[in-house]
């Protein structure tokens, strides 16, 4: 009798553990499209059988198996923060793309030309009134082209600051996410188990890979550090510590909670583009296009000033102006000189066009870093080109191993609805069969109670 019910409640106990294995599975196929979420398992553990001591076997449900893989995931993380920071270093560097398009017939390139087309205009008629005022005409669109230029780039920078702000409000909330995590799995032990938790976490991980490079850390009660750069806490359990930009300087800087500056700490993603792009590249090609106008602006006014105006004096006025405290590019612009103060003759020759051949002979010469001011432009461009095309080729490199990495992770990890539809199959009949032992054994039990009754 005694082995009997001890098989009865063996018997009962792999019942449950069937019907628990047939709750996982189904909860796999309704979470098979779910983020984050990856296949779990119900441990089966099959029990000792020996009758003769008393040991009746079957299966004992032992805890979950997940098929998550903690190495894969940081190989997807890791390649997450690449594969972003490829994305935005492209995304950046392809908007500055049509500030130097110098085929498009527009521009500073073309303003340049046009000027030199109206200076050797002038040289043949450098009395006449309309060449005099077409070189104006054109010496005002050479400083709208470079004040247009110079805006489109400041616009740049600020849509870069803005970008800044929100990676930064995006870094925070999920810093919130996992701390909310975190602290569930400090308050209810059972979260540890569950997969959904598992799968917000992972998910929240992965989402934060985008924007910064990141160590994690687990801790025994199950919950997850993370620092920032691989330094700066950003989730201790259940706080976080929020990060801010601070774009009151010349160049942004992200601060930790405590206001110290952690901008060199972070290495990769989406931050590293934006920091990069915005402290290294925008003012280096701000640089180079005030270095031109500048040098542009003084050579052409110190060569007409080396002349006489059409009254047979020096010239009283300059061609151009800047403010090269706020920037040479953007504050360029034509003086109120009028066409009778431009110098065309030399002081020898008054009436003549000797200084406007020498302005048009100048303007040909290299005078930038051994350049003539239109190659040094079309070379400041073909850096931008080339950047650009570094930047794609890369952002394509990175997709391909992203999507390489994730394969691998998807071909573990990933819940399979074919192997989800034979699972079921046999724990159903796992779980029949079961339950046709209980059933017989229940009437082998009744049937014994019957024959020891008088």
């Amino acid at each position: 009798m005694g082995n009997l019910l001890a098989s009865l409640s063996t018997a009962a106990e792999s019942l449950r553990s069937f019907e628990r294995a047939l709750s996982v599975t189904s909860n796999n196929v309704t979470n098979a499209n779910t983020p984050g979420y990856v296949r779990q398992q119900v441990n089966l553990v099959a029990q000792p059988l020996q009758l003769d001591t008393g040991l009746p076997g079957g299966v004992r449900a032992q805890g979950l198996l997940s098929a998550r893989d903690s190495y894969l995931e940081q190989s997807v993380r890791r390649q997450t923060q690449q594969s972003s920071g490829a994305d935005e270093r492209a995304a950046l560097l392809k908007q500055v793309e049509p500030i130097f398009n110098i085929s498009s017939g527009s521009g500073v390139a073309s303003a340049f030309d046009a000027f030199h087309a109206a200076i050797s205009q002038w040289t043949i008629g450098p009395n006449d009134s309309p060449a005099r005022q077409n070189v104006i005409r054109a010496a005002g669109d050479v400083s709208h082209a470079f004040q247009t230029t110079a805006q489109s780039l400041q616009m740049a920078g600020q849509r870069t600051d803005t970008d800044i702000t929100a990676a930064v409000s995006a870094v925070n909330r999920l810093g919130g996410v996992l701390s909310g995590l975190n602290a569930k799995i400090q308050s209810d032990a059972r979260a540890l188990q569950d997969p959904g938790v598992d799968a917000q976490i992972n998910t929240a991980l992965e989402d934060l890979s985008q924007y910064s490079d990141f160590t994690v850390l687990r801790a025994d009660n199950g919950t997850y550090s993370v620092y920032l750069g691989n330094q700066t806490p950003l989730v201790l359990g259940g706080h976080e510590y929020s990060i801010s930009a601070d774009l009151s300087g010349p160049q942004p800087a992200l601060r930790d909670s405590q206001g110290k500056d952690i901008t060199s700490q972070i290495g990769d993603g989406k931050l590293k583009a934006l920091i990069d792009f915005r402290t290294n590249f925008l003012p280096a090609t701000v640089s180079d296009l005030n270095r031109l106008a500048g040098s542009f602006a003084d050579q052409v006014n110190a060569t007409l000033a080396s002349g006489l105006d059409s009254n047979g004096q020096p010239p009283t006025q300059q061609l151009f102006t800047y403010s090269a405290a706020n920037g040479t590019a953007a504050t360029l612009s034509v003086t109120s000189i009028t066409p009778d103060q431009l110098a065309a003759a030399t002081p020898g020759a008054p009436g003549g066009n000797g200084n406007a051949l020498t302005l048009d002979d100048t303007l040909s010469k290299r005078n930038i870093d051994n350049f003539t001011y239109s190659q040094f432009f079309g070379d400041l461009a073909g850096r931008v080109g080339r950047a650009i095309s570094v930047a794609s080729d890369d952002q394509q490199t990175q997709a391909g191993l992203l999507a390489q990495v994730q394969s691998v992770r998807e071909s573990k990890s990933k819940v399979s609805l074919d192997q989800e539809a034979a699972d079921l199959i046999q724990f159903q009949r796992a779980y029949e069969a079961t339950a046709k032992i209980i059933q017989t054994l229940d009437q082998l039990t009744q049937d014994l109670i019957n024959l020891k009754q008088p």
